[in-house]
This record gives C-alpha cells, sequence and structure tokens, in this order.
C-alpha cells in the first residue's frame, strides 16, 4: 500500500438512498478506504463510480466531501424529511485515518444530534470514542446503534486480512466504553472467510470475545465475491494462501457460492450462538434488536463454499 493522498470534493447530497438493503438511508463523508481490508465489498462501488481502480486507488486516493455537514444540514431541515435512520459508513469506513484530519463524521454526527435524528453505524475504528460525547447525547433523544466489525481476534491472521485496521480488541474495548454511556454497541463477524475464519473454533472466539466486551448483539455474514471484489480479493489468497485458491475459485463461478456450505454454516453458529446468546445484529438500523434471535443466513444471498 502507497502513501494515501486526500482530494477534497463537493457532494451534492449528503444522505442517499439506498435500494436492496435493509436500510433506507446511507451517509459516507468519504469515498474509498485507507483500512484496506482485501475482502472490502466498497471497493466495487469505487470503481463503479469511475473514481479509480479496486486495488490500490481504493486504499490510497480517499475523496473527501468537504461540504457534507452544510449539506447534510440543508437536507435535514427539508419539510420532506421524515426523521427516518441514517446508516453511517455503507461504502467507507466513517472513521478510518482521514477522520482524524478532516473530522467530518464528528462534524455529520452533531448535525444529527441538534435534529435528533436516528443513526447507526458500521466501523472497525475505536476512534469513535472521540466523539463518546456526541453519541450519548443523541443516543437520550433518538435510537443510535454502533456495529464493529470483528473478522477474526486471531492476531497474526488479522493483520493479513486488514492491514489498515486497528487491533480487533481496541475494538472490543470501544465496543464495552459505547455500552457504558448507553449507545447500543456489538459485533458483526463480517465476512465469515472460507479456510481461514469459517472454523467453529474461529467463530467461538470471536462470538466470546464479543460476550466478554459487553456487545449488546452479535451476528455474522458470509463473503460475496462480487465483480472488482472478487479479482482482488482471489489475487490475495493467490499471494498469501495460495492452497485455497483453487478451492475459491471452483467454489465461485460468480459472487455467491453452493447451498451445501450456507447450510453447514448455519449449523456451526447455531451451536456458537446457543454458547452466546446475544441480540442479532441485524443491519436494519431502525429495528429493536433487544430481544432479536438470529436468522439463518439466507441461501442464495449468503452462501459460502464449504473450504474448512
Amino acid at each position: 500500500m502507497g502513501r494515501v493522498q486526500y482530494t477534497e470534493i463537493q457532494c451534492k447530497s449528503a444522505i442517499n438512498r439506498v435500494q436492496g438493503m435493509p436500510f433506507k438511508w446511507s451517509l459516507n463523508p468519504y469515498v474509498g478506504c485507507a483500512h484496506s481490508c482485501h475482502y472490502c465489498y466498497a471497493r466495487a462501488f469505487y470503481v463503479k463510480a469511475e473514481r479509480g481502480n479496486g486495488d490500490d486507488d481504493f486504499e490510497t486516493r480517499i475523496l473527501v466531501k468537504a461540504n457534507l455537514p452544510s449539506v447534510l444540514r440543508q437536507q435535514l431541515l427539508k419539510r420532506s424529511w421524515s426523521g427516518e435512520s441514517i446508516a453511517l459508513g455503507t461504502a467507507t469506513d466513517c472513521y478510518q485515518p482521514a477522520e482524524g484530519r478532516f473530522r467530518l463524521t464528528r462534524a455529520a454526527i452533531d448535525v444529527l444530534r441538534e435534529r435528533r435524528n436516528p443513526l447507526g453505524m458500521v466501523t472497525k475504528s475505536p476512534m469513535i470514542l472521540r466523539d463518546l460525547d456526541l453519541l450519548a447525547e443523541l443516543a437520550r433523544h433518538a435510537p443510535v446503534r454502533v456495529v464493529f466489525t470483528v473478522t477474526t481476534v486471531d492476531q497474526q491472521l488479522w493483520r493479513i486480512i486488514e492491514p489498515g485496521t486497528a487491533n480487533p480488541y481496541q475494538r472490543l474495548a470501544a465496543v464495552r466504553k459505547l455500552n457504558e454511556v448507553g449507545v447500543r454497541a456489538g459485533v458483526l463477524m463480517a465476512p465469515i472467510l472460507p479456510g481461514l475464519t469459517d472454523s467453529v473454533a474461529s467463530i467461538e472466539a470471536v462470538a466470546s470475545a464479543a460476550t466478554e466486551h459487553g456487545a449488546a448483539f452479535w451476528g455474522a455474514t458470509a463473503l460475496r465475491l462480487m465483480p472488482t471484489v472478487k479479482e482482488h480479493y482471489l489475487a490475495f489468497v493467490e499471494r498469501q494462501f495460495p492452497e485455497l485458491l483453487e478451492r475459491y475459485e471452483r467454489a465461485y463461478p460468480g459472487a455467491y457460492a453452493p447451498r451445501a456450505y450456507t447450510d453447514a454454516l448455519n449449523q456451526r453458529l447455531q451451536r456458537v450462538r446457543e454458547r452466546h446468546p446475544l441480540g442479532d445484529v441485524s443491519m436494519r438500523f431502525d429495528a429493536d434488536d433487544s430481544d432479536t434471535a438470529a436468522p439463518p443466513l439466507p441461501s442464495g444471498q449468503l452462501a459460502l463454499p464449504l473450504l474448512a
């Protein structure tokens, strides 16, 4: 990964309507992500938007939506805005290193706090604790939920698959602190990587760590390899885990893989969940997950090859 370059741009809209997802509105202060997770689905969005390639460009050419806070305020003041929950960090991590410099996420949360607008967030960064004051205040008036993705707690594997991210135990410590101040936070094991993190021991380790750190909910999603992401990820597998490459190529003729793995993975997840009965991490940010049991992974949508 080369040196990261930042380019400030002007956005026409801060929040955008989302189709085919469990949430209706998204907000992303940045385009691209220096966290450099090799499995990241957002690589495909970066290429589709003609911002560059899904490899080094995605990781090192970060676009900064400099006017996002003011545009967000204008959108929320419109009579047509009904105050629905907004999902932050759906195509980039709002707390990637750029946030330490540009502080757009903090500014956006402050606008949401002013309007008492519900929010949900997905992140891998403990930098979120910098904004604990705003999040805690908003949580007293509107639903706030933070999802930390923790793919593995194996220290060696973490560094290989997510080279630009914070230690998973730092993320877990942030989960505890958020819940202590009334901000509902939990853990999503996403994605489960065939042959790398899909063993019972690996799933159990993440679920156990989530429980030990007071997570309000826990869940898992499976790997999907859409175009652009597939090419990048398989090249990564060939470099780092060449013994798995042929299996991936057979199992992923498209974005999804055989149902057999989905069924086997569901069984593994269910056994682990019985030992760690936390709420579900459903990505519906407007939903109350306090007493929700985890549904099985839908066949055909979150399918994986059985490699482990």
